[in-house]
């Protein structure tokens, strides 16, 4: 049977007390370059912009003058187009922070491994960006058919004088002056009633 040596456990102990330290303090300047990492992402044309923080976080959103006039619905799809990209280009830095200050650590392999479950890869819509749609215009209205010389078509107004004649507006219509024969019918027509009213018929 072995026996410990008193002396030689001691020694290994401060050893793995002090691959512990230097670990703590590894982590510990992992911790600080972390919360320092932060990730923006723009539009191809530049009128958007999305940044986040370490944890991935939207903390700002800069919009254009220019993005008045487009259509919010792509507006807000280029948002969450740039959020996701900015995410997943925080997730590459952190995995590159952790690899250059602790390297293959098991632990901090899992917090790359976090950011990457958080954080997955941008779908291939998203890394081309489309901002640049023109604003909604109204429908065209479809041209008048064609009409036929003479005729109107139902929205036009007929109340045009013809060509070379101008309106009389200034002419006051009134009924004719009965003549003679008219005067002469009229009375025999009321004689002849009247003779048929005494006559009981």
């Amino acid at each position: 049977m072995a026996v410990l040596d008193p002396s030689r456990a001691a020694e290994d102990i401060a050893h793995m007390a002090a691959d512990f330290e230097r670990q703590a303090k590894r982590f510990e300047r992992l911790q600080a370059r972390m919360s320092a990492l932060a990730a923006t992402e723009s539009s191809s044309d530049g009128r958007i912009a999305v940044s986040v923080d370490s944890n991935g976080v939207l903390t700002d959103i800069v919009l254009a003058a220019s993005t008045r006039g487009m259509d919010p619905t792509a507006v807000s799809a280029e948002i969450m187009s740039c959020l996701r990209r900015a995410q997943a280009t925080l997730r590459t830095q952190v995995a590159e922070t952790v690899n250059d200050t602790v390297g293959e650590d098991p632990a901090g392999a899992a917090i790359a491994d976090q950011y990457a479950q958080r954080f997955p890869d941008v779908e291939a819509g998203d890394t081309a960006s489309s901002a640049h749609v023109p604003p909604k215009l109204p429908a065209p209205v479809p041209p008048r058919p064609p009409m036929s010389a003479g005729l109107h078509a139902p929205w036009e107004t007929s109340a045009t004088p013809p060509p070379g004649r101008k309106p009389d507006r200034e002419r006051v219509v009134t009924p004719d002056e009965p003549d003679e024969d008219d005067e002469y019918y009229n009375r025999k027509s009321w004689i002849r009633t009247k003779s048929a009213i005494m006559q009981g018929k």
